[in-house]
């Protein structure tokens, strides 16, 4: 079962609209919407749900229903968490090779899982060899994310209904990801391991997770410093560096904006390997085996950070108490 709209389309020779239904232990309600009267199906839909939601709050506010008591007995219309079944870490999308004796090439799909207005599962396929496989990857995300949307619209129960919205948050954070993937090897390497038949489905979506995690802490980063480096002001080849590493942060450190900095590539290797810090005030310091061929590298000594917030300061003693090679 899902939870239902509890608005139908009627179309027949005798009736053409939508009907609003409710039916609850000594609590029966129904009301009918002509597209006719109400200037096609669009109107006639409208009316219908806008009597449904005023009906639900009155109801609800008398209290005639229970929303809790309603929710429970549906299921939520849409899988929040991976099926055992599940190959690519992805909720409701997974990858289908068959191969075909009656053709020359496999066919290969990015599958999408969702159930219609009667709660029938279905599929829609979108096929690699006509769109390619990102792009493919792509629409079966956005097509699932849309189907979701639609049913949180529809989900009676507050909760619920929020817990779909996290998930479509999720799903558009990793359609982002996706489609910054620009570079072969980065498409390789992402699809590779999502297609990888040796892992297994919970692993695929850590993995995801922790990208979608860096994708948006590093826009995060990258907006808070105006997409320029923070010691040299270069808009370029500018990255977005954890002070307190990734594999040491706890989650709430890990998305943290304070915890970063918009770096310039000689800057933000250096950074990461502890052969350059900053004290409290944002001034540069240089571990000894670096000041040789620092001028070199176009590392002065002379660079401060300027707009560092006190919010910093906790990841850079880190930074320099444990990753600074002083």
């Amino acid at each position: 079962m899902t939870v239902p709209s509890f608005v139908t389309k009627v179309d027949c020779k005798s009736a053409k609209g939508y009907q609003f239904r409710f039916e609850w232990p000594e609590l029966t309600e129904r009301k009918y919407f002509s597209i006719k009267k109400y200037n096609g199906w669009e109107g006639a839909k409208a009316a219908a749900e806008k009597y449904r939601d005023d009906f639900l709050k009155s109801a609800t506010e008398l209290g005639l229903i229970d929303i809790n008591a309603l929710h429970a007995r549906y299921d939520a219309p849409v899988l929040l968490a991976l099926s055992p079944r599940n190959t690519s870490g992805i909720v409701g999308v997974h990858r289908s090779f068959l191969e075909r004796k009656s053709r020359k090439s496999p066919d290969i799909n990015w599958v999408v899982n969702y159930q219609d207005e009667s709660g029938k599962n279905k599929q829609k396929k979108f096929p690699v060899p006509l769109h390619g496989e990102k792009e493919a990857l792509l629409k079966a995300i956005s097509y699932r994310r849309d189907y979701e949307a639609r049913v949180a619209q529809s989900t009676v129960a507050s909760s619920t209904r929020e817990h779909i919205e996290n998930h479509i948050k999720e799903l558009n954070a990793l359609l982002e990801l996706i489609a910054d993937l620009d570079d072969n090897s980065e498409i390789f390497f992402f699809l590779g391991t999502i297609n990888n038949p040796l892992l297994s489905n919970t692993t695929k979506q850590e993995m995801l997770n922790v990208r979608i995690g860096q994708q948006r802490f590093r826009k995060l980063v990258l907006d808070y410093w105006n997409h320029k480096c923070v010691l040299t002001g270069a808009r370029h080849f500018v990255t977005a560096a954890h002070i307190k590493p990734w594999s040491k942060a706890d989650n709430s450190e890990r998305l943290d904006v304070h915890n970063g900095l918009a770096l310039s590539p000689v800057y933000d290797k250096a950074f990461d390997a502890g052969l350059i810090s900053f004290d409290d005030n944002g001034t540069i310091m240089i571990a000894d085996r670096l000041k040789q061929d620092a001028a070199l590298l176009g590392i002065t000594g002379r660079e401060v950070i300027a707009g560092l917030n006190f919010l910093h300061q906790k990841y850079l003693t880190y930074h320099r108490q444990h990753i600074f090679q002083s």
